[in-house]
């Protein structure tokens, strides 16, 4: 039994209680044909008309998805847009209400003609571009209230926002199943990848042995000095080689399986002297010199971090034809890592090259004595630590390959301790230098900065490290907003997200920003670059490594920073405390 057709008013705040419960209804529908079911009943009751349907946009056709009515009206019908009136509703956005279906030019009157339609009222789902309408019908004629209006109006205002949910739920239903599909294609690959790295580990290396032993045997039957011309030797080598290769690619794919490895604290110094003894037969044919001082502890695999030593030594070993001197270092911490630097003598890297060197298979020359995996993986171990690796080079003048990895426990502890009491005494007031930020990605860049603005002929600063372009003007706009200051910024180009060039239009743009002074410092030389950073209003341009002896010319042109010797005659950068912050 439904309500009668006259909108009394003390029948209205009923009808919006049940308009209350039919919007909660919507909003746990989840597909199109769960929102029909609650649509068709409740179009009919909060009105009491005789019939209503729940019509949706298909293409240039309206498609009557489901009905409620007295008798039969056009579900599951297709008609086209401008041959009804839902159509009608759709392409003018707004409702329509008629009294007489016989007497308004709008209505198909052959398609009603076998209904018992003589009165209707439809609106739009979703006013603005609309996705479907609901109608509602009179067996007699009858024109609906206004309040009976806004009440179908607003059911359609529900209906079309859980028309939207419900397409998000399926949208989020099928992203869920596409991240099923590739978590077991993952588990299926990494299956796969066990039984290969099992077939490395055994079934590969057996016919390898086997055909060394062989050649072997037919070695000791060959005249040693008609070896070198038997194919036997060529036999032998890559023998030799297949079984170099099976190991370093079964190491390889250990890493690229494997969970985070377990850690300890322990002496780099102990791990370099290991990497060195496994190599000391290969650095003493080649008559190489490798230099380390008095390394400090970090944390990772011991094994691993060996390995890594290993690897990178022997890269800089066997790339050099003549004997070559091979220098280990450490940087201080910086943000709980430290920067490892094996640096070189040899003949350098090109700069095109730099990046390539780390991709699996990757070699810059013939070399049947390496097997292109080496870096690769040096490059899968330190990231499995959370570090970085790279190289900065100069053909003719050897290279710097560096990694980072997490400084030893105590020490961290320690350098943290220090680091909260050097910003509480600079927060006191008590240390009245400069504050300089430092914006580079790359570890080895930012110790070498460091050392060559300080150490040891430069000026004693205070500075401050943002790894890329956001998180600088996160360590800017924090320290604005404790009324601190930077008073210069060194900013580096190539970083991933923001770079430098977008960094400095947000600071040049930004009128809290703008005057704080902003020194490029990159590895390009390029012109282009030079000239687009001056006209972003860069106050200098530096080529990386930044020295002291370059930024001192520009530092004197600022007339909020000077240079001063200390009472220890160390040359330290100072703030002219007579201009604001």
């Amino acid at each position: 039994m439904f309500p009668s057709k006259t909108f009394r008013d003390d029948s209205y705040a009923a009808t919006m209680e049940r308009l209350v419960d039919v919007v909660q209804e919507l909003s746990q529908a989840r597909t199109v044909d769960a929102i029909a079911a609650v649509v068709r009943r409740a179009a009919r009751e909060l009105t009491g008309a005789d019939g209503a349907t729940f019509v949706l946009r298909d293409g240039e056709a309206c498609h009557y998805v489901d009905e409620n009515a007295i008798a039969p009206l056009w579900k599951g019908r297709r008609f086209p847009l401008t041959a009804c009136i839902s159509g009608w509703v759709m392409l003018n956005a707004k409702s329509a209400i008629i009294e007489d279906i016989y007497a308004d030019a709008r209505i198909p009157v052959e398609a009603y003609r076998p209904t018992f339609v003589k009165s209707l009222v439809m609106v739009p789902i979703r006013r603005p571009s609309p996705i479907g309408a609901i109608g509602n019908y009179w067996a007699n004629r009858y024109v609906p209230s206004e309040r009976e209006v806004a009440v179908l109006q607003a059911l359609a205002d529900t209906t079309s926002v859980a028309m939207e949910n419900a397409r998000l739920y399926a949208d989020l239903e099928g992203q869920i199943e596409t991240v099923r599909r590739r978590e077991a294609l993952i588990r299926e690959q990494k299956e796969t990848l066990e039984v290969f790295s099992r077939s490395l580990a055994h079934d590969l290396k057996e016919p390898v042995r086997a055909i060394r032993s062989l050649s072997r045997m037919v070695e000791d039957r060959v005249d040693p000095d008609a070896l070198h011309e038997s194919p036997i030797a060529f036999i032998r080598d890559a023998a030799d080689r297949m079984g170099m290769l099976i190991d370093t690619v079964f190491q390889y794919t250990r890493l690229s399986g494997q969970e985070k490895p377990s850690v300890e604290s322990f002496s780099l110094k102990d791990a370099v002297k290991a990497a060195t003894d496994n190599l000391a037969v290969l650095i003493d044919e080649r008559g190489c010199k490798v230099t380390y001082a008095d390394l400090p502890s970090v944390t990772g695999n011991r094994i691993q971090v060996v390995q890594v030593l290993q690897n990178l030594l022997s890269n800089a070993i066997g790339h050099c034809e003549r004997p070559v001197r091979v220098d280990i270092t450490a940087s201080a911490i910086i943000n709980g890592y430290r920067c490892v630097m094996v640096r070189d003598d040899g003949p350098g890297i090109a700069l095109e090259n730099q990046e390539k060197i780390f991709e699996p298979f990757r070699r810059l020359k013939r070399d049947d004595a390496h097997s292109g995996l080496g870096l690769a993986i040096c490059r899968k171990i330190v990231e499995s630590h959370g570090g970085k690796i790279g190289c900065t080079s100069t053909p003719g003048n050897g290279a710097t390959f560096f990694f980072t990895i997490p400084a030893g426990t105590e020490e961290n502890m320690t350098a943290t301790r220090i680091h909260s009491k050097e910003a509480a005494r600079a927060a006191r007031g008590t240390t009245p230098l400069a504050n300089l930020l430092l914006v580079d990605d790359r570890e080895a860049d930012i110790y070498l900065t460091r050392k060559f603005l300080c150490e040891p002929i430069g000026a004693r600063c205070n500075i401050l490290v943002a790894y890329d372009g956001k998180e600088g003007l996160d360590v800017i706009e924090g320290a604005l907003s404790r009324g601190e200051t930077i008073d210069l910024v060194l900013l580096d180009l190539n970083m991933p997200g923001m770079d430098g060039f977008e960094t400095l239009e947000r600071i040049r743009s930004n009128p809290m920003l703008r005057d704080i002074p902003v020194v490029i410092c990159s590895t390009s030389g390029y012109e282009k670059d030079k000239m687009r950073a001056r006209d972003l209003g860069a106050a200098g341009y530096m080529e990386k490594p930044a020295r002291f002896d370059l930024l001192k010319p520009i530092i004197e042109t600022f007339p909020h920073l000077h240079l001063e010797k200390s009472d220890d005659n160390v040359l330290v950068l100072l703030r002219n405390a007579s201009l604001p912050n």
